[in-house]
């Protein structure tokens, strides 16, 4: 039998009782681990009750506590409906007008902004392509993100890149809906692609 880590701090504690303090100081004369062991467990001891020890700085201790705090509120963006200008299913007779029949090409609008979809099909994937533009000279699209949703829920992401232009790559099929966050507004629009 050997000394327990348990029993080693017990000891060192003064926890133990006389009974087994006896017993293992006569143990440790005869088992030299058990007495390396207990001896360990009393220099790690002794490093923790040190009194040199001091206090983490200040800095450290307000960002340990702000891990806790609660965050504040992002600040809220204005949000607007972008309404379907253009669908060229909807209008068989521009079929092709802004590109291949095969693509549904789709155009939606809020505030200053315009959002052209190409939705295509490749082999079993469908996909969109798109560009957001802003008809004010000023308004920046580049890093915009956008989103598409079913059912409230975000199936895929994207980032405008500096042309404002971005691309999904597995697009679902069913209703679905486009939100793109930029830093002062949200646009949201509904995309029916059944």
């Amino acid at each position: 039998m050997h000394l327990s880590t348990e029993e080693a701090l017990d000891l060192i504690e003064k926890k133990a009782s006389q009974a087994q303090i006896d017993f293992w100081n006569a143990h440790i004369l005869t088992c030299a681990g058990c007495g390396k062991q207990l001896q360990a467990w009393q220099e790690i001891r002794n490093l923790l009750r040190r009194q040199n020890l001091e206090s983490a700085p200040s800095f450290v201790l307000h960002a340990g506590g702000a891990v806790f705090e609660p965050k504040a509120e992002k600040k809220s963006l204005r949000e607007a409906i972008a309404s379907v200008l253009f669908d060229s299913f909807s209008q068989p007779a521009l079929a092709g007008a802004r590109g291949s029949a095969a693509a549904r090409q789709l155009l939606l609008s809020a505030e200053e902004f315009d959002v052209h979809l190409r939705i295509s099909i490749v082999g079993t994937e469908r996909r969109i392509a798109g560009q957001i533009l802003s008809r004010g000279k000023d308004t920046d699209v580049a890093g915009a993100h956008l989103h598409l949703l079913q059912k409230g829920k975000r199936i895929e992401t994207s980032e405008a890149d500096q042309f404002g232009e971005f691309e999904f790559q597995e697009v679902t099929e069913g209703p679905l809906e486009l939100e793109i966050e930029l830093s002062h507004l949200r646009i949201t629009g509904d995309l029916k692609l059944g």
